[in-house]
């Protein structure tokens, strides 16, 4: 407000000759002459005082943060602050000036406050959480506080930065809820309906033994498909954006062991990657085991993924390759590889690929044209690989097959690659 430059500019001048920080900290403080006169001199780095040999310099630095600095007394009462503590409150140099730390912010959060206080003096820095009714709405700030000594190690008070947080702290408690709602959703979906689709299953197993018939049959195939679209949701539900405790994880074992879980039928595998990654090894094995489902369920040459409705994650194969030592075979069919790449590796195929018009869709949640996909494989693979930091695009191998290119973030992208 009114003449806080010229405080800041006579602040820095005085700091200049007399006030340094411990322990590098002082570069952010700045204090009023009347008020820290009396004072022992604060000890300062050649650097600071660099700095301060600019008044106009600091006053400007302190004045263009968006952050509210301050600078208190022994007695937790203002005594420097920038134009930013002005606009918060709609204030005036005179109002602000001499107010104790606590008497900002809301009576529920004042006794937090003074325990902040206290904390800086005798431990040396604080964080802390409060709200301050401002000429506006209610802001929640995080505090933090830096304690101020002398030459002689005499406590001359503290300095700090305020921050607000309000978006992030409401962002946080939307998202807890949302948790919230999606783990009483899983628990829906995993007992209410679980529970009464096994009891289903399991009865028209006892009556195929019984009788079997093709009506049974379409029955048992439509039970089985709710059973795995229950078990995607519950994955998608359950499984967070964060890892937890990742290990090192060689991608040829992973691949190996998911391959072994998947139904491949005729299909062949062909490991040829050496890339190791920080991960989640019962994470990786879902994305490896997905990528290997769609493959063979969409691209192997049996009649069932040769319907036209298939086409959206991909068709037919061409031959595969000749066999070696790093080649798991499942009979004559579709070849999957998986491979490095610049930026990380690939699973690739040697089918007919995904149309170009279908490739930013594949990932959507519920996307299948398959008569009985149930839509979340690929959502579950980009949601594991994004909780590991990576991205995945769909392409085309070498051989005109789809490939699901995971980018690791090994190399910086080129001004070529746009």
């Amino acid at each position: 407000m009114v003449g806080l430059h010229t405080h800041v500019q006579t602040l820095a001048s005085y700091l200049s000759e007399r006030v340094g920080r411990r322990g590098g900290r002082a570069a952010r403080g700045r204090s009023e002459p009347a008020r820290l006169a009396d004072e022992r001199p604060l000890r300062a780095d050649g650097g600071f005082d660099r700095m301060l040999e600019n008044p106009s310099l600091v006053a400007a630095a302190l004045d263009s943060l968006d952050d509210v600095f301050y600078v208190y007394d022994t007695d937790a009462k203002l005594v420097a602050w920038n134009r930013r503590l002005n606009d918060v409150f709609d204030t005036t140099d005179a109002e602000l000036r001499g107010t104790h730390a606590e008497e900002f912010f809301i009576e529920a959060d004042r006794e937090r406050v003074r325990e902040a206080v206290a904390e800086v003096f005798d431990e040396g820095e604080t964080t802390v959480e409060a709200r301050v009714k401002t000429a506006g709405p209610v802001v929640r700030f995080q505090l933090s506080g830096h304690r101020l000594v002398d030459d002689d190690g005499r406590v001359a008070g503290f300095s700090g930065i305020g921050r607000d947080v309000t978006e992030n702290h409401e962002q946080a408690v939307r998202l807890s809820l949302q948790n919230e709602r999606l783990e009483s959703f899983a628990n829906v979906v995993s007992h209410d309906l679980r529970n009464p689709l096994q009891v289903a299953i399991g009865l028209v197993d006892v009556e195929r033994r019984d009788r079997d018939s093709d009506r049974l049959d379409r029955v048992a195939d439509a039970l089985d498909r709710m059973d795995r679209i229950v078990s995607d949701v519950l994955t998608v539900a359950r499984e967070g954006s964060d890892l937890e405790d990742p290990t090192s994880v060689a991608l040829a074992v992973v691949a190996r062991d998911a391959w072994e879980t998947v139904d491949t039928g005729a299909a062949t595998l062909d490991v040829r990657t050496q890339t190791a990654v920080e991960g989640d090894p019962d994470r990786l094995d879902r994305l490896f085991a997905n990528c290997f489902r769609n493959a063979v369920e969409h691209g192997s040459t049996n009649p069932r993924s040769q319907a036209p409705e298939d086409a959206v994650e991909h068709g037919s194969t061409s031959s595969r390759p000749e066999a070696d030592d790093a080649v798991e075979h499942g009979g004559d069919g579709l070849t999957v590889s998986v491979v490095d790449t610049e930026r990380g590796f690939a699973i690739e195929d040697d089918g007919v690929g995904i149309p170009v018009d279908d490739r930013e869709r594949v990932f959507d949640a519920g996307v299948s044209r398959s008569s009985d996909g149930t839509g979340f494989g690929l959502d579950i693979v980009r949601t594991v690989a994004e909780a590991h930091g990576w991205t995945v695009t769909v392409g085309e191998s070498e051989t005109g097959g789809a490939a699901f290119e995971f980018d690791l973030g090994l190399v910086e992208p080129s001004a070529d690659d746009d």
